[in-house]
């Protein structure tokens, strides 16, 4: 009997009940991340004194481009939409997300990344020195099987019996945060295994490879966003990732930044037929189901991705129900001795 969460949505009936009072914190969320990163850097900045102009620019220019382009892409976008929004900096790589709504959605943000991606390049004169960047592209699904950790900056006062429990400590970070999630003195960021895949990923990402998680291939080559122009999908193989997969190799998938320049530069065989790599990621999907990112888009309707996987919901619900125990165990007994 196989027990493999399907990949398609299940039929209404099947559906589990998600309770309408969790927290808005714990609802099933699909993120996309991006990273771009400069190549080369590290050489660059110990092989010269004035290194900080390349860097400083790197930062301030492609930020400026990117949401140029998120701005134009969402003036034409019809529906809600979340924002893109840069999550952080790591040295030399800059990192955003997105929490992913539609199949449409996802494909203008994959537009609008290898469009910020060309205005940068094409920033630089050709034969002047100046650092090129790399990049990368996956997805992952919150809060399980990733999640949010979030940290008050400098301190902050927290009762002193829900402070011994660290999953209460964030529980009650995560619901100020989704509360007012311009609140300066609360930070976030993502943990798990889609995370830790992502960054793997970069290692094999090149100035004209835009690097992709297998899940968000599999995501692209389900359909075409309305109005978007078809993504140039290419699969040229596996490697192995450490620690990801169990160690199985894992499918190189990638976008060309520039179609002119890698029709001459690749040389291994490569896949470009959607419906082959598609069907290439369903395979490693059913394979490798575990460690691989449950497909779930909140604002479809009626399509394969248009609910969460049981098993995620219930998940989220055992979660959450942990948390109200505890919650209770600290704070019932303080109001009775209080009282």
């Amino acid at each position: 009997m196989n027990n493999q969460p399907s990949l398609s949505a299940p039929a209404s009936s099947d559906r589990s009940d998600f309770p309408d009072d969790c927290p808005d914190g714990l609802k099933p969320r699909l993120r996309l991340f991006f990273s771009v990163d400069l190549v080369g850097a590290t050489h660059y900045k110990q092989s010269r004194n004035r290194w900080r102009p390349e860097l400083l620019s790197f930062y301030r220019d492609f930020d400026f481009i990117l949401q140029t382009e998120y701005r134009a892409f969402a003036s034409n976008h019809t529906g809600r939409l979340s924002s893109l929004e840069f999550w952080k900096s790591n040295g030399d790589e800059l990192l955003y997300a997105c929490d992913l709504l539609c199949l449409s959605h996802a494909h203008g943000l994959m537009q609008v990344w290898l469009q910020a991606l060309n205005r940068y390049q094409a920033l630089h004169t050709p034969g002047a020195e100046h650092l090129d960047v790399k990049s990368t592209a996956w997805i992952g699904l919150f809060p399980v099987p990733n999640a949010e950790v979030f940290f008050r900056r400098g301190g902050g006062a927290l009762d002193e019996g829900l402070a011994r429990d660290a999953l209460m400590v964030q529980s009650e970070l995560r619901d100020e945060w989704y509360a007012n999630a311009a609140n300066p003195t609360i930070t976030r960021d993502f943990i798990g295994p889609s995370i830790d895949t992502g960054f793997r990923l970069t290692g094999l990402a090149t100035p004209r490879r835009l690097m992709l998680s297998v899940d968000l291939a599999f995501l692209l080559a389900s359909g075409n966003g309305a109005g978007a122009s078809p993504l140039n999908l290419r699969l040229s193989g596996k490697q192995r990732l450490k620690g990801v997969m169990d160690d199985q190799p894992y499918p190189v998938i990638w976008i060309p930044v520039d179609r002119d320049e890698w029709m001459c530069a690749e040389l291994e065989p490569v896949v470009t037929d959607r419906e082959l790599i598609r069907s290439f990621c369903k395979t490693v999907f059913e394979l490798n189901y575990a460690s691989v990112t449950p497909l779930f888009l909140e604002g479809e309707r009626q399509s394969a991705f248009d609910w969460a996987p049981p098993y995620i919901l219930k998940r989220i619900v055992r979660h959450w129900h942990e948390e109200v125990r505890n919650r209770d165990a600290i704070t019932v007994p303080a109001a009775i001795a209080a009282g």
